[in-house]
């Protein structure tokens, strides 16, 4: 009996030897390819690099070969048209202020078209209300008050 409980022990500990082999063969690789893709992404950066220290180059005047300089030629022939079919930053500026102006002036035509409500028409209670001896259903001494009517027109 003793030879058994010996035997499932040496078992539960090579299984557990060869389990603790794996997660570390699993550790070691994961860190791998972490490292492959930190290598990727730095890769990636300098090639992203190369065209603007190029492009720079060119700009300050230093030789660059025939296919290369007629290349940032092009593009930078592209990039005059372009600007000059974009609106420039002081042109959107102003405008947008015309646009701001014009939005202004419709709403305050809008006000104006509309017409102040009497007491009458039991405008009061309404916060946004016109009306035209400005009341607001209280007791004001004007022409034409709005009567409450058990309390409903009166503001809490």
């Amino acid at each position: 009996m003793a030879n058994l409980g010996n035997n499932v022990k040496t078992a539960f500990l090579k299984g557990l030897e060869a389990l603790g082999k794996t997660a570390s063969s699993l550790s070691d690789a994961a860190q791998q390819k972490l490292s492959e893709m930190n290598l990727e992404t730095r890769r990636r950066e300098m090639m992203a690099e190369i065209p603007r220290l190029v492009m720079q180059l060119w700009k300050d005047g230093v030789e660059l070969p025939p296919p290369l300089s007629e290349l940032l030629g092009e593009l930078s022939e592209l990039d005059e048209k372009l600007s000059a079919m974009r609106p420039q930053p002081e042109e959107k500026a102003e405008e947008d202020q015309t646009e701001e102006a014009e939005e202004e002036a419709g709403a305050a035509d809008e006000e104006a078209e509309q017409e102040p409500l009497s007491c009458e028409e039991n405008a009061c209670e309404a916060p946004d209300c016109k009306c035209e001896c400005e009341c607001r259903g209280e007791d004001c001494g004007c022409e034409d008050p709005a009567e409450p009517e058990s309390g409903a027109n009166q503001e809490n």
